[in-house]
This record gives structure tokens, C-alpha cells and sequence, in this order.
């Protein structure tokens, strides 16, 4: 008995010794099912995994999350690049599996309907009270808004203005007061003031037009006016201020207006231009336009904010032939007003996070505290209105983004936008317009059930 005693004894020690190493080990492993790691044996700090697409943000998001986690000594942020392509499947398989799932994401406004019926995105807390007019402009809040809840914090936005030569301008303001200055010597009344190339910034498509038919082209210049024709960010402005997809907040399937009267207008005015500036769709991509005009080929042009990074190098480098400037999109008309497009990408707190006091915190962190090097180090601008910048073109580019209309939220419509680059094009090369957004509307409406 005594023998068999000890062996009992030695089990139980060699058990007991057995289970402490083991809990020891578990100690020094993350805890499955959850983002939170263990540190030894003492405090366990809270991780929080932040998702985005684009490589510029790298930088920017890594020394975001090393500034917040000195302040913020039990919390761990990892910012973490991942693919575009699939990007809300992606969110939903890791956050299912909940290995390293994703506690905050930068996404477009478009895909908000979709992350927040799946669950993927709760409604923000906005601890310190930064999603409002005070510091955002209204097509922030609309774009990120949906059935009345605030699913984002406003991030950086993308929208279309119109690029122009300076130099070429001032140039030609230049021979107009000389040629006025003539008149004038000669008894003429002439009723015209100019003083410099900025009162040559067309206000309407029309004084584009009128500009043209006066402009005579110093040798290099191949085009008055070019853009990409084939690509929507870069033409819905011509319609823009007369359709409407799910009202202010892109959220309202009851609302989809895309054949009217002023849109046809608008797009017989937008055909018209094919035969005054012969642009083909299939050879006007984006790319080749900008260094076209940066070749001092082309006087204007319509491009994104995304330009702005890419002339300043060019600018520095002294590739840009001459000085550029940039303004409001024209009006179609003086009757027929222009609104353009625009895009912006916030950060979502997952429905199914663990630490959704933290990550609300740290969406409030790195989109309140944003400043004008947020633009210097990726080329992007913040959607956060008060920012002061030595460039003026950023202060610029956001009056443009406070006038422009979000991507829509409905999920029934989201091919929406491939259908009208393909209406326009067809317009574009002769389609009658009125007949073609007509079949657009038909669609839509099918699409929406209407």
C-alpha cells in the first residue's frame, strides 16, 4: 500500500507540474478567437488591427499607430495593407474566422450599406464628438451617413476640378489688353476688362468654346480641351447636378431620377463637344492626358485631386512646361449648372470587434488629429475642412469636394456607374441622349423594383 501510495504521489506531482508548464504556455500565446495577445504572465494588451488598401497610407497609418500607442501604453495597433480586390469579403471571412480579424477598415462611402447589413460596421460612438459641420463640410456627413446613422469617420476624399495652364493664359490676356489698349487709341468702345490671364478661367463649357474660337495656339499646343471621355469620374459633371441616386445620403431606394429634361440638355451639350474637339475614348485615358498637359500640349483639362501630388513633382522636377492653376468645374451653361463626383473613404468600426470603445478612440485619433502633412506624405486630401496648407489648391480642391455628389450606398444599383460610363460613351460616339438615359432609368428602375 505505502508503495502504491507513492506511486500515486509521484502522478499526482508530476501532473500538477504537468499542468502549470502547460498554463505557462498558453500564457505566452495568443488566446484564440480573439485579437488580444498576452504578454508573459502579467497584462494582456488590447490589439487592434486596422485594414486599408492603398500602399501610400503605409507610412502615414504606421506612424499614426506608434504616436497613439505612446500616449496609450495597453493597447497595440497594427495597421495592416491588404488587398483591394474583394476587399468587404475579405473583411467578413477574417472577421468569421476571428483570427487577427480586422477591428477598424478604411472603405469607400459606396460600400456602407453593404459592411453594415453584413454587420461590419456599427454605428460610430464618436467619443470626441469630430463628425460634425464644424469640422467636416456636408458631403462628408452625407457620405458617410446612412439611414440616419454615422457608420464612418470622414478620412480623405477624391473629387474632379479643371486644370488649366496658367502661362498660356496670362499669355493670351496679354495680347487681349494689348489688342484692347488698341482699340481703345482708336475711339473704339470696347465694354471688356481684362487684367490678367485669371479672367480667362471659363465659367461655363460655352466660354471654353468662345475661348477656342479666339485662341491662337502658341506651336505645342495640340488641344484646347481634353479629358478622359471614357471614364465617369472625369464626365458625370455634365449631368450631375440633375441626377439623382437615393437622395442627399445615397441611402434611398425610393429616389432615382436620371431621366429628365435638363439631363438631356446637359448630355446634347456633352455630345456636341465629339465634334468640336474630336477626342477618341479608346485612345483619352487619364495618365496619357495629365502628361500631355504637363508637356504644355493641352490648355485644359478635368482631373482628379489625385493630380495635384503628381504636378507639384513635376513642378520641382521641371518637367511641367509652365505654371499650372486649377478651378471650379464649368457650368454646362449659363442656364444648365455642372456638379461633379466625389468619393470619400472613412473608417468603419467593426460590428464584431472586441474593443470597440478602443478602435472608435483611435478612428477619432486618426482622423481628428490629421494635419497638412497628411497630404505631403500621401498625396491624398483630408476630408477635415480645417487644414491650412501653403499650396492653395488643396483649399481649392475641397471647395469643389463640398459642392460634389457621393457614389450612392444602394446595393441594387451599384453597378449604376458601369452603366453610365457605357451610356455616355454611347453618346459620346453618336447614341441619340435622350433614348439612352431613358434605358438607363429603365434599367435602374427594374433593378430597384420601382
Amino acid at each position: 500500500m505505502k508503495i502504491r501510495g507513492r506511486i500515486y504521489s509521484v502522478i499526482l506531482v508530476l501532473l500538477l507540474v504537468f499542468f502549470v508548464w502547460l498554463r505557462g504556455v498558453q500564457d505566452l500565446q495568443p488566446s484564440q478567437g480573439s485579437n488580444q495577445p498576452s504578454i508573459g504572465t502579467g497584462m494582456q494588451k488590447e490589439t487592434l488591427y486596422v485594414w486599408y488598401t492603398d500602399e501610400a497610407l503605409t507610412d502615414y497609418m504606421n506612424s499614426m499607430a506608434l504616436s497613439y500607442m505612446e500616449a496609450h501604453d495597453n493597447i497595440r495597433i497594427v495597421p495592416t495593407l491588404v488587398s483591394a480586390v474583394e476587399y468587404v469579403e475579405s473583411i467578413n471571412q477574417a472577421t468569421m474566422q476571428e483570427q487577427a480579424m480586422p477591428d477598424l477598415c478604411l472603405i469607400s462611402n459606396d460600400s456602407l450599406e453593404k459592411v453594415y447589413l453584413a454587420g461590419l460596421a456599427d454605428e460610430i460612438t464618436d467619443p470626441e464628438q469630430i463628425v460634425t459641420e464644424e469640422n467636416f463640410p456636408q458631403a462628408a456627413l452625407h457620405a458617410v451617413t446612412y439611414q440616419d446613422k454615422l457608420l464612418a469617420y470622414p478620412f480623405y476624399y477624391e473629387t474632379s476640378l479643371l486644370l488649366y495652364n496658367q502661362t498660356y493664359l496670362d499669355e493670351m490676356a496679354a495680347n487681349k489688353i494689348e489688342a484692347l489698349k488698341s482699340q481703345q487709341e482708336a475711339g473704339e468702345e470696347v465694354g471688356i476688362e481684362i487684367t490678367g490671364g485669371s479672367d480667362l478661367i471659363p465659367k461655363t463649357v460655352d466660354d471654353i468654346l468662345n475661348l477656342a474660337d479666339a485662341y491662337d495656339a502658341p506651336d505645342g499646343v495640340e488641344s484646347i480641351l481634353k479629358w478622359d471621355v471614357s471614364d465617369i469620374f472625369y464626365n458625370y459633371f455634365f449631368a450631375g447636378n440633375y441626377m439623382d441616386i437615393g437622395g442627399e445620403d445615397g441611402d434611398d431606394a425610393s429616389i432615382c431620377n436620371i431621366h429628365n429634361e435638363n439631363t438631356t440638355a446637359c448630355l446634347q451639350m456633352y455630345q456636341s463637344l465629339n465634334q468640336f474637339f474630336s477626342i477618341e475614348a479608346k485612345e483619352a485615358d487619364y495618365n496619357t492626358v495629365l502628361q500631355e498637359f504637363i508637356d504644355g500640349r493641352t490648355l485644359f483639362t478635368v482631373v482628379t485631386t489625385d493630380a495635384i501630388a503628381r504636378l507639384e513633382a513635376a513642378k520641382a522636377d521641371g518637367s511641367l512646361q509652365g505654371e499650372y492653376g486649377m478651378a471650379m468645374l464649368p457650368d454646362v451653361s449659363t442656364d444648365l449648372k455642372s456638379r461633379g463626383l466625389s468619393v470619400t473613404n472613412g473608417v468603419i468600426v467593426n460590428g464584431y470587434g472586441h474593443y470597440k470603445e478602443d478602435a472608435n478612440a483611435f478612428a477619432s485619433y486618426l482622423t481628428g488629429t490629421i494635419g497638412a502633412d497628411f497630404y505631403d506624405r500621401t498625396g491624398k486630401l483630408t476630408a477635415h475642412k480645417n487644414v491650412s496648407y501653403e499650396n492653395d489648391k488643396p483649399a481649392l480642391a475641397m471647395q469643389a469636394y463640398e459642392k460634389s455628389v457621393s457614389l450612392p450606398k444602394i446595393m441594387q444599383v451599384s453597378n449604376f456607374w458601369v452603366q453610365l460610363e457605357r451610356t455616355l460613351t454611347g453618346i459620346w460616339e453618336g447614341e441619340d441622349a435622350d433614348q439612352a438615359l431613358q434605358s438607363l432609368q429603365e434599367q435602374m428602375d427594374v433593378q430597384l423594383q420601382k
